[in-house]
């Protein structure tokens, strides 16, 4: 998918409220990505779709509860995934240009950022669903959005030595130039029903947007410290296994 800013916009989703994250258990579990960018700044379609919804969610839950989006867009898109529709949800805007049942085309104006439902300070919501259009089915829109110009994704897992999710746990990831600093800490998916890896990478943490250049990662696991060294690349992902006798990064 495109990026939902054109290029004049800030681009980088809030590294303190990841997907699958609750801000070290001050928020609601979140179901998407939060990119801030001040009041009115126009919001892009991400690829050729329909207008599955345009308005208020005073009336009808749309997410966790009513009036919690304010006014959104979900666009119903084009391209399916393992034949599954696929969902891209836009929350929190102060003005909506589309209407249920329009076309629209990626790079299209389609609204813009507010601070409308339950949002700290103006910022789009963004928010991918896939099979239906339910806050229940979301995917962590870091593996479908294009990375930005010069950056890449880190996707991982990390499990304990029976095999289990560590939820309550965080990956520390350094840059390669100061190895006593982390320079992120990326929390594990929260254990929520709307919370899901991707159905190819399995993964249940992930950063998006991540410059190009050399990572060291690590984790504690089962009592010990398990460490990987990786490299991002421009435009592409890279996954990581922490676990407990895992094969490293790839």
């Amino acid at each position: 998918m495109a990026r939902p800013f054109g290029p004049e916009a800030y681009q980088i989703a809030a590294a303190t409220y990841l997907y699958g994250s609750t801000a070290k258990g001050k928020l609601r579990v979140h179901h998407g990505v939060d990119i801030p960018n001040p009041q009115g700044t126009e919001v892009l379609a991400v690829a050729p779709a329909s207008v599955l919804f345009a308005g208020s969610d005073v009336e009808v839950a749309i997410g966790a509860t009513l009036d919690f989006y304010g006014q959104l867009i979900v666009l119903l898109l084009d391209q399916t995934y393992r034949d599954q529709p696929l969902y891209v949800l836009y929350g929190h805007l102060s003005a909506i240009y589309v209407t249920q049942g329009d076309r629209v085309e990626t790079g299209q104006p389609i609204g813009a950022v507010g601070m409308t439902g339950i949002a700290m300070g103006p910022h789009l919501h963004l928010e991918v669903r896939l099979g239906g259009n339910s806050y229940e089915s979301t995917r962590s829109p870091g593996l479908w959005l294009e990375p930005w110009p010069g950056r890449g994704t880190i996707a991982g897992r990390l499990l304990d030595a029976e095999g289990r999710t560590l939820p309550e746990a965080s990956v520390l990831i350094y840059r390669a130039e100061d190895a006593e600093h982390p320079w992120r800490v990326v929390p594990v998916y929260a254990d929520d029903p709307g919370i899901h890896p991707d159905d190819e990478w399995g993964e249940n943490f992930l950063l998006a947007d991540v410059p190009a250049g050399h990572y060291r990662l690590a984790a504690r696991v089962d009592g010990r410290v398990v460490g990987r060294e990786v490299v991002v690349e421009a435009g592409k992902t890279t996954f990581v296994d922490l676990s407990s006798g895992g094969e490293g990064g790839r």
